[in-house]
């Protein structure tokens, strides 16, 4: 068996460190806004929530901000937590724009700093032989056909996106095209989740309930049509390739 290097013993532990971190802090914020969500059924209780997000100006768009960014550098967060969040302090629109304003700043600072710095910043949130096995496969090297694998990993929901934007640094895919596809692919599902938010700031609960009931069915099925559509195109490679030797 061979022994791990002291860079691998390195990122693993690095690694452990911002799982922890994370958890750490899904568990208390969970704790945190629990009261607030239940407080929520109370129509005196979210016209006072919604005037204290009002008191609370630019600090609080540049709080959100901030956290939308974070979500997007530390692949291993959940973004729909925070898409909803967003939609219960500024509506539907204004939680939209601060997502979509966030997923490009921190989709960007990924991609940039991958080309900077290269895989090695990639390695502390995913596997090295996970890395590898995207990075050697037939679609990875086809520029067109990574391009719609993309899209289909970022417009459907629920669907791990994560690593395509560690990866895009290191793509043959171009900045502006990577970073189009990258922030606009998810408007569909964005929307519905921060317009989820927004109905549970109104007290709405039901209709919150059944939206997302909708996104995970959407997402599961999404996942499907996914699966099947990465491995169509890989076959097509495989296909081209074969006809080539």
């Amino acid at each position: 068996m061979n022994k791990l290097s002291k860079k691998e013993k390195t990122l693993m532990i690095v690694r452990f460190l911002i799982f922890v971190l994370v958890i750490l802090a899904m568990v208390y914020a969970t704790l945190k806004c629990i009261p607030v969500i239940s407080k929520l059924a109370n129509e005196d209780t979210r016209i006072e929530f919604k005037n204290e997000i009002s008191h609370m100006g630019f600090k609080g768009v540049l709080m959100v901000l901030g956290l939308q960014i974070l979500q997007i550098i530390v692949a291993v967060i959940p973004g729909q937590p925070m898409e909803i969040v967003s939609g219960m302090l500024y509506g539907t629109w204004g939680g939209m724009l601060l997502c979509l304003v966030g997923i490009f700043l921190g989709t960007a600072l990924v991609f940039f700093l991958v080309r900077k710095i290269g895989t090695d910043f990639i390695q502390l949130f995913f596997s090295k032989e996970k890395i590898d096995e995207i990075k050697n496969s037939r679609l990875f090297k086809n520029p067109a056909k990574f391009e719609i694998l993309m899209f289909i990993m970022f417009v459907i929901p629920l669907l791990p996106k994560d690593i395509f934007i560690y990866l895009g640094g290191i793509s043959p895919v171009r900045p502006k095209r990577f970073l189009a596809i990258a922030t606009l692919a998810r408007i569909p599902g964005l929307f519905v989740t921060v317009y989820a938010g927004n109905k549970l700031s109104e007290g709405s609960f039901l209709v919150t309930l059944i939206l997302v009931g909708v996104f995970l069915v959407v997402g599961l099925l999404g996942y499907e049509w996914g699966s099947r559509k990465q491995k169509k195109m890989e076959a097509e490679e495989e296909e081209k390739e074969n006809s080539l030797n």
